[in-house]
């Protein structure tokens, strides 16, 4: 699994534009707003755009 922050696509739970990405296996994605994201996938996005920040 890996998390990222998005501004693209809409909330699979309520509609509202997403924040954050879930992407798995598969080709699956999961988007979630500021609201619905899980603490687990929000810490991993927060991450992995803290590593991208370092590499620039």
């Amino acid at each position: 699994m890996k998390a990222v922050k998005t501004h693209v696509g809409r909330c699979d739970t309520c509609g509202e534009p997403a924040a954050y990405a879930q992407l798995l296996s598969g080709g699956r994605t999961f988007r979630f707003c500021e609201q619905h994201v899980p603490p687990l996938v929000k810490r991993q996005a927060e991450a992995t755009a803290a590593r991208e920040e370092q590499k620039k």
